[in-house]
């Protein structure tokens, strides 16, 4: 069977592109369902971890959130993902090619 993998973003003004998982991979949901995730973790470790016996002063205050470090590991996490389907396609001999329409 032949097999076609279409996945084009046009570059943005400033030259930004993705890689292969189209939008829910790279910039909707699977980033979304990560950082939604980060605020359970920090949630439930500032609101749940007393009553299960872990007392003390948490580290985990509402101050002490990195923005910088979950987006790195957000996008590690996606570019992963994107290494992974480009080794898959691989491994199933299926050929890179570039087509233009314009």
């Amino acid at each position: 069977a032949k097999v076609a993998v279409l996945d084009f973003v046009k570059p943005s003004p400033r030259g930004t592109v993705w890689g292969l998982g189209g939008t829910c991979v790279n910039v909707g949901c699977i980033p979304k369902k990560l950082m939604h995730y980060a605020a359970l973790v920090q949630e439930s470790i500032t609101y749940d971890a007393e009553p299960f016996g872990i007392i003390g002063k948490s580290t985990f205050s509402r101050n002490s959130h990195s923005w910088e470090v979950m987006r790195e590991n957000v996008q590690n996490y996606i570019h992963g993902l994107n290494f992974k389907y480009r080794v898959n396609l691989r491994e199933k001999n299926v050929k890179k090619g570039i087509r233009s329409t314009i």
